[in-house]
């Protein structure tokens, strides 16, 4: 029941930060400045990429998790990834 729960809720975040993602390369991504906002998320990303790495080594390393859990966190890891891209999109827009 509470993995159903987080399983929906990541759905959603990532389907709403996709779909922001999509639409801001879409409208504004062609020019020189969507460019750069594009490729300073797309960093800021990375930096969530990275964390997620070594949280996935030293998980399955200490913490001996079932594949569901692997699963659970991998869910939860790329919906960081994706919420941090749309919202770095989101505030480096706004200041520029």
């Amino acid at each position: 029941m509470f993995l159903t729960a987080v399983y929906a809720v990541v759905a959603i975040v990532m389907v709403i930060s996709v779909g922001f993602y999509i639409s801001f390369v879409t409208v504004e991504g062609k020019d020189e400045r969507g460019q750069a906002i594009i490729g300073r998320s797309s960093q800021i990303a990375f930096i969530f990429i990275l964390f997620g790495f070594v949280f996935q080594m030293f998980y399955i390393q200490f913490a001996d998790p079932s594949v569901e859990n692997i699963e659970t966190a991998i869910y939860i890891w790329m919906a960081l990834v994706w919420c941090s891209n749309s919202i770095s999109i989101f505030i480096l827009r706004r200041k520029s």
